[in-house]
C-alpha cells in the first residue's frame, strides 16, 4: 500500500427517517463492511427479564421478513467467505459484517431486514434460548467473563454492572405473555431508525453508498424512542484488594473508574495501550521482564456508558506475591509519563486494518487527537484492585449472575523508588510504501518449544523498537518451522531485519535461560483457556510432532518472500537458502486421535487434511466447506443444542490445508460429539446430491471472485503451492460441478488425506 495514497473519504448523513449514516469511500479496498449500532443494551432491558437484550441480538440472526433460512444474513455471508457477528454491551448493541465489495448491497439488505422486521416466532425463540443457555455455561468458566464479574464487585452496590444480564434458560420466560410483550416493546421502542447509527465502508463512491443505505433503510418506519436514565455512580469503590480464584497464571487487574470516554479519550487510551505493550529498553514492560515480575501487559475498556467508564490494565504475573510491586511500578510509570507531558503518546496508523476493524474504530470516534490530560484520570484513588490466582483466598460469591470464589484483603503500601523511565517519541511517519519480508527456517530436527519461546522473548526489545518505527516484527512457529515476519514502511524494514537476524544467530544467554520459565507460564495460561481453544492450539503440534532438539541454524534451510522490499542477502541469514520449494512434511496417513485431559466442558476438534495440493481439489474442498457451514451450525447448535462454541471451515494449519470442525458442549461427551458430527457429514451427501445449480454457481462465483487476503502469497508458500495457485483455484471453481463436490465429500469421508481427532476430557 502506498502511504501517499489518498486517504478514505467520509460523509455523515441523516436520512429522512432519522437513521444516522457515516459513509467511507476507500478506493483501494477490495472488501466492504457495515456496522449498525443500536443505542440500547443490557442495562436498558427491563429488570424482570435479565438477558432480554442479548437474547434479542441472537433472535435477529434468525432472519427477517424478506430473508429467512439459507438466505438470511449469517449463512449468506458465510457462503461468500465473509465474516459477521454482533455484540451486546451495557448501553449499545452492534451488528456487523464484512464481505467482498460487490456483495455489500445484498448484505446490507439482509442486515436491515433483520433489524427492522425480525422473525420472532416463539418456536424459534425456544431453540435459541437453549443456545443462550449453552453460551452462559461456557462463559461461566471463561476467565475474561469471571474477571469482569469480579471487577463489578468492586463498584457501588446497586450499580447495573453487578446485575445479571447475560441471559439463560431460567431468566428468559419465553412461554409467558409478559415476556413476549417485553420483548416486543424493547424491539419496537429501541430498534427505530432514529436510535440507530449505520457505518458503511467500501470502494463504492459516497453517493453509491448513500444510495444503498437509502434503498434498504428508507422504508424503516420512525417512531418515538423510550427515554434512558443515566447510570448511577460507580463510586464508592472497594477500598481493599479483591482476590479471585481461577486456574492459570496469576494476573493483576487494575480497574480505573472514569468519566465518559469521548473520542479524544478513546484515542489517548489506544495510544497508552500501545505504549504499555512496548517492549523496548527503558519501558515498563522491559523493566518488569528483566526482574522476572511480568511478561505481558494490556489495557482495555471493560465498560462504557454515558457519563462513566471502567478502564482495566492487566498484568500477567510470574508470582502472585509480586502484585503490589507491579502496581507500584505501573503507577510510577504513569507519573513519569504525565510529568513528561505525554509526548510519547502517538496514535497508531489504522490504514492497514481490514474494513470492518476500521469501521469499529470509527464507531468509537477515531481517529481523534491525543490528549495527555486524560492521564490525570488514571489515579490510585480511582482504582479497583483485583488479584487473580489459582490459590486465591476467599468464599463463594455470586456477582453479575456468575459464581466466583472471591476474597478481600487490605491494601498495604509498598515502598517504591521512582525510576528513570524512558519515553522515546517515535520518529516522523515514513512516506514509503508498505512492504513486508517473510522468512521461514526448516531445521534438521524440530526444535523444542521452550527454545522458540526463549528466542521470541529475546526479540521483544527489538520488536518494541521496530514498533516505534511503524514496523511489526514477530517470530512464529509454523508446525516444526520457525517464521520471522516484518511489515511496515519499506525504508525501515532492512535495519529491523538486520538486528533480528543478528540476535537469532547469537542469542544472549540471559534470553536462552528463560525458556523453561516461559514454557511453564504458557502452560498455566492455557490451563485457563476454553477447552476448544486449547485443542486449536494443540493441533499444529499433533500434526508436526513435538520438537526436542536445539535449533541447528547452520544446517537449517530457509526461504523468503518479500513485497515492496529487497530480500536479505543470503550471507546475512543463518542457515542455507533453499534451492527448491519447501513442501510441508508428509503427514502419516490414517486416523489419529489424542485425548487431552483438562478442566471445563467436553470439546472436540476434527481436522481432515487435503489429500493433495492440486488446485481443482482445493477448489472443491473450499466450496464444500462453504456449503457445509450453514448446515453444520443449524444441526449441531440449533437442532441438537450441543453447545455455543462451534466452528466449521476450510483452514490452513501451519502448512497443511483442509477442513476443520470444532465443537464444545456443556453436556455431550466427546464420543457423542464425534458421532453427531460424523452423522452430519454422512447426511450431507443427500443435500449435496440435491444442490441446485444456481446455488453451486453462486458459491463458485463467490470463491472465484474473492479478493486475496493480506499475506495470502506467503501462506501459499508455506503450504508448498506455486505462486499462481490462487488463480488456478479460482479458475477451477468456475468449472466446478455437483459431481466434483460429491467427489470431494467422498474423499473427506474416506479420509483420503487422513484425519486428526483431538478431544478434551474433564
Amino acid at each position: 500500500m502506498n502511504r501517499n495514497a489518498t486517504p478514505p473519504q467520509a460523509r455523515q448523513v441523516v436520512l429522512a427517517n432519522g437513521l444516522g449514516l457515516t459513509l467511507v469511500h476507500d478506493p483501494q479496498a477490495t472488501r466492504a463492511a457495515a456496522l449498525a449500532r443500536v443505542a440500547a443494551g443490557s442495562h436498558d432491558e427491563p429488570r424482570a427479564h435479565p438477558g432480554l437484550a442479548h437474547f434479542l441480538e441472537h433472535l435477529l440472526f434468525l432472519g427477517g421478513a424478506r430473508f429467512a433460512a439459507g438466505e438470511r444474513l449469517m449463512p449468506w455471508v458465510q457462503a461468500r467467505g465473509g465474516r459477521l457477528n454482533a455484540s451486546t454491551w451495557a448501553r449499545t448493541t452492534d451488528y456487523f459484517f464484512e464481505v467482498p465489495a460487490a456483495e455489500l448491497d445484498g448484505g446490507l439488505a439482509r442486515l436491515l431486514d433483520m433489524l427492522a422486521r425480525p422473525r420472532l416466532e416463539v418456536g424459534a425463540q425456544l431453540g435459541e434460548r437453549e443456545v443462550l443457555e449453552a453460551e452462559y455455561i461456557a462463559r461461566a468458566s471463561d476467565a475474561g467473563t469471571l474477571i469482569d464479574a469480579a471487577l463489578a464487585a468492586g463498584v457501588a452496590e446497586g450499580h447495573p454492572l453487578r446485575r445479571f444480564v447475560a441471559g439463560r434458560r431460567a431468566s428468559l420466560a419465553v412461554e409467558e405473555a409478559g415476556f413476549q410483550g417485553a420483548l416486543g416493546d424493547f424491539h419496537g421502542g429501541f430498534y427505530r431508525p432514529g436510535n440507530v447509527q449505520l457505518w458503511l465502508q467500501g470502494p463504492q463512491s459516497l453517493d453509491e453508498l448513500q444510495a444503498l443505505a437509502a434503498r434498504h433503510c428508507g422504508d424503516w418506519r420512525p417512531g418515538p424512542v423510550p427515554p434512558r436514565d443515566l447510570p448511577p455512580a460507580l463510586a464508592p469503590l472497594a477500598g481493599d484488594r479483591l482476590h479471585l480464584r481461577l486456574p492459570g497464571a496469576p494476573r493483576l487487574v487494575l480497574g480505573f473508574a472514569m468519566g465518559e470516554l469521548d473520542s479524544v479519550a478513546e484515542q489517548t487510551f489506544d495510544a497508552l495501550a500501545g505504549l504499555l505493550a512496548d517492549e523496548a529498553d527503558g519501558g515498563l514492560l522491559a523493566w518488569l521482564g528483566e526482574r522476572g515480575l511480568c511478561d505481558v501487559a494490556s489495557l482495555r475498556v471493560a465498560y462504557r456508558a454515558p457519563g462513566q467508564a471502567l478502564l482495566a490494565a492487566t498484568f500477567e504475573l510470574a508470582q502472585a506475591r509480586d502484585a503490589a510491586l507491579v502496581e507500584a511500578a505501573f503507577l510510577d510509570w504513569l507519573r513519569a509519563l504525565r510529568e513528561g507531558g505525554g509526548a510519547a503518546l502517538v496514535a497508531d496508523e489504522a490504514r492497514q486494518l481490514p474494513p470492518l476493524e476500521q469501521l469499529q474504530r470509527r464507531a468509537r470516534g477515531l481517529p481523534a487527537p491525543v490528549s495527555p490530560q486524560w492521564l490525570a484520570a488514571l489515579d490510585a484513588s480511582r482504582l479497583v484492585r483485583l488479584l487473580v490466582a489459582a490459590d486465591a483466598p476467599g468464599q463463594p460469591a455470586r456477582v453479575a449472575g456468575f459464581d466466583l470464589h472471591l476474597g478481600r484483603s487490605p491494601v498495604e503500601p509498598v515502598a517504591f523508588a521512582p525510576q528513570p523511565w524512558r519515553f522515546a517519541a517515535p520518529p516522523a511517519a515514513s512516506t514509503a510504501a508498505t512492504g513486508s519480508i517473510h522468512l521461514r527456517w526448516r531445521f534438521p530436527s524440530a526444535p523444542a518449544h521452550s527454545h522458540f519461546l526463549a528466542l521470541r522473548h529475546g526479540l521483544r526489545p527489538l520488536a518494541g523498537l521496530a514498533r516505534r518505527n511503524g514496523v511489526s516484527l514477530r517470530l512464529d512457529e509454523e508446525g516444526a518451522d520457525w517464521a520471522l515476519d516484518l511489515q511496515g514502511p519499506a525504508d525501515r524494514l532492512e535495519s529491523c531485519l538486520d538486528s533480528a537476524l543478528a540476535l537469532l544467530a547469537e542469542p544472549p544467554a540471559v534470553a536462552l535461560a528463560q525458556g523453561d520459565r516461559l514454557l511453564l507460564r504458557e502452560r498455566q495460561q492455557k490451563a485457563a483457556e476454553l477447552p476448544i481453544r486449547r485443542l486449536l492450539d494443540a493441533l499444529p503440534v499433533q500434526l508436526a510432532g513435538e520438537g526436542t532438539a536445539l535449533p541447528d541454524w547452520s544446517s537449517a534451510r530457509w526461504d523468503v518472500l518479500a513485497r515492496n522490499a529487497e530480500p536479505p542477502r543470503p550471507s546475512r541469514v543463518p542457515g542455507l537458502l533453499a534451492t527448491e520449494l519447501l513442501l510441508p512434511p508428509a503427514l502419516v496417513p490414517g486416523r489419529h486421535r489424542c485425548d487431552m485431559a483438562g478442566e471445563g466442558e467436553s470439546a472436540l476438534l476434527l481436522f481432515y487434511p487435503l489429500p493433495g495440493r492440486d488446485a481443482p481439489q482445493e477448489a472443491a474442498w473450499r466450496l464444500l466447506a462453504r456449503e457445509l457451514e450453514g448446515g453444520f451450525y443449524q444441526r449441531l447448535r440449533v437442532e441438537l443444542n450441543l453447545g455455543y462454541a462451534l466452528f466449521c471451515g476450510f483452514r490452513q494449519v501451519a502448512g497443511w490445508r483442509g477442513l476443520l470442525f470444532a465443537v464444545q458442549s456443556p453436556h455431550a461427551r466427546p464420543d457423542a460429539l464425534f458421532g453427531h458430527l460424523r452423522t452430519f457429514l454422512e447426511d450431507a451427501a443427500i443435500s449435496l446430491g440435491e444442490l441446485h445449480e444456481a446455488r453451486l454457481r453462486d458459491l463458485a462465483h463467490s470463491l472465484a471472485n474473492e479478493p486475496a487476503s493480506e499475506n495470502a502469497a506467503w501462506r501459499d508458500q508455506l503450504a508448498g503451492v506455486a505462486a499462481d495457485h490462487a488463480q488456478r483455484v479460482a479458475e477451477a471453481a468456475r468449472r466446478m460441478t455437483r459431481a466434483d463436490l460429491l467427489a470431494a465429500h467422498a474423499a473427506l469421508l474416506g479420509e483420503q488425506g487422513g484425519s486428526w481427532l483431538l478431544t478434551n476430557r474433564a
